[in-house]
């Protein structure tokens, strides 16, 4: 349930259930008061128009004496009158004038408001209410409620206490149920933020590991997906930045090592020379070529560097043009062929592609090539190497795989192969297997024109190198 579901829900909640609880707290005090106070078996009269239905009685009872003739008749109405509304506490008299007739044993009634007046008349006094009615004759009748009054005042009273008990309670309910509201909400809110900040802790105490698992779908849903998305970035990003700091420090002990060899060398046959070593021109001419050698060694490591680190930035100049790439690794293939031949390693195109049209550098796509044919020879373990260029062509790509029959690498040197100077097991004191940048480059050419390289084992020995490129679309 989401988070503006739950406000909405609280918010009719909040008008809701006081009105619900207020009206199932009144119909309790009713039954209660009803109950301890037994207002349906009252001695007396409670309400005024109880009073007054009796007023109406009596005149019903006066058109009725009116017609008697005996004083006899006319007591055994009143008894029977008097008797029906014992109940009440109130009771009926017959007077003639302002004496007594009837029941003699009636008392506490003033006889001064009975003489004050001669007609029909209603009093209500602090200490009772009266009803006189004349009869149309020597007689009238007196109806007397003794308690009246008192029962009126211990009415309003009770009103009044239970009003201001109602209000006490409306209070309660209110703000019970505001209570109970505002912690419904405030925990569906702070259970997932106290959940984010636990998160935020476990990252900045360094456990990049920590993701998560909130399964409610509501607005935070988002937050920790996004939270866990942004832990697998950082941590994809301190491993990455973990690995360049490893390959830096490879790269600066790959660099010194490579540099550090022909320079040695160059340096011992300069101080042969110097001290008179290469004694005739012979030995010094093949000194001199030793040294010219090294020197190219050292400019084409250091040319290599310097388009690496090109590459890497971002900065290497690639000069794209559309070209039919089967045309193009045709003719390629064919000058490799006849290079390589004469140096012991033997060419193969395999599935020649008819018409696909890619965009690259030409120069840099063939310094590829040559860069992994080179190392088909360098690593060879027979007198005759061998590498089958073998095409394919796919819907959106093109596919170039590079197979030798050479020793082929370890599982684990699979995936280093085109880290900055790798080298597999061959040791670095052998400089003439090259500085180890070669596939790195090559990588970094391929990446820049689109496409991708990688390497994989051969059934029967060897290594694969896959190149894949992405054809031209408008």
């Amino acid at each position: 349930m989401s988070v503006k579901r739950r406000l909405f829900i609280s918010n009719m909640l909040m008008l809701v259930l006081p009105i619900i609880l207020i009206f199932l707290t009144i119909i309790s005090f009713v039954l209660i008061y009803t109950g301890v106070t037994g207002m349906r078996e009252a001695n007396s009269i409670k309400y005024v128009d109880v009073f007054f239905d009796l007023v109406d009685d009596v005149d019903e009872l006066v058109e009725k004496l009116k017609y008697r003739e005996k004083v006899q008749d006319i007591e055994a109405d009143i008894d029977l009158f008097n008797s029906r509304q014992k109940k009440f506490g109130v009771s009926l008299s017959l007077y003639s004038g302002s004496r007594l007739v009837y029941p003699t044993t009636n008392e506490g009634i003033p006889t001064k408001e009975l003489v004050s007046s001669d007609q029909n008349f209603i009093l209500i006094s602090e200490s009772h209410a009266i009803y006189r009615v004349e009869t149309g004759g020597e007689y009238s009748l007196v109806l007397v409620d003794p308690s009246f009054t008192i029962f009126i005042r211990d009415k309003y009273q009770k009103r009044l206490y239970l009003g201001w008990l109602m209000v006490v309670v409306l209070i309660i309910v209110v703000l019970v149920t505001n209570r109970a509201l505002t912690k419904f909400v405030y925990r569906s809110i702070m259970d997932p933020i106290n959940i984010l900040v636990q998160g935020v802790h476990q990252i900045r105490d360094g456990n990049l590991k920590y993701r998560i698992n909130y399964k409610k779908q509501d607005e935070f849903a988002g937050v920790c997906s996004d939270f866990n998305d942004m832990a697998q970035r950082l941590s994809t990003m301190v491993n990455e930045r973990q690995k360049d700091e490893t390959n830096r420090r490879e790269l600066i002990a790959g660099i010194s090592h490579d540099l550090r060899t022909p320079l040695t060398s160059i340096n011992a046959y300069l101080e042969g020379i110097e001290k008179g070593v290469a004694s005739t021109p012979e030995k010094q001419r093949k000194y001199f070529e030793i040294i010219k050698s090294k020197t190219s060694n050292l400019e084409h490591l250091i040319n290599q560097l310097f388009s690496f680190s090109k590459l890497d930035i971002g900065e290497f100049p690639f000069h794209l043009e559309r070209i039919n790439v089967g045309d193009e690794i045709r003719r390629m293939m064919g000058v490799f062929s006849a290079e390589y031949e004469s140096r012991g390693l033997d060419i193969h195109l395999e599935n020649h592609i008819r018409q696909a049209i890619v965009q690259i550098d030409v120069v840099q796509f063939r310094n590829v090539i040559q860069n992994i044919l080179e190392n088909s020879l360098k690593y060879k373990v027979m007198e005759r190497a061998k590498v089958r260029m073998i095409c394919s062509e796919e819907e959106d790509n093109i596919q170039l795989k590079l197979v030798d029959n050479g020793p082929g690498v370890s599982e684990d040197d699979l995936e280093k192969m085109f880290d900055v100077f790798y080298r597999g097991d061959v040791s670095r004191g052998k400089s003439d297997l090259g500085s180890g940048l070669g596939l790195a480059i090559s990588k970094k050419i391929i990446e820049g024109l689109g496409g991708n390289i990688y390497a994989e084992h051969e059934p029967l020995n060897g290594l694969a190198i896959i190149i894949i490129i992405p054809k031209y679309s408008e």
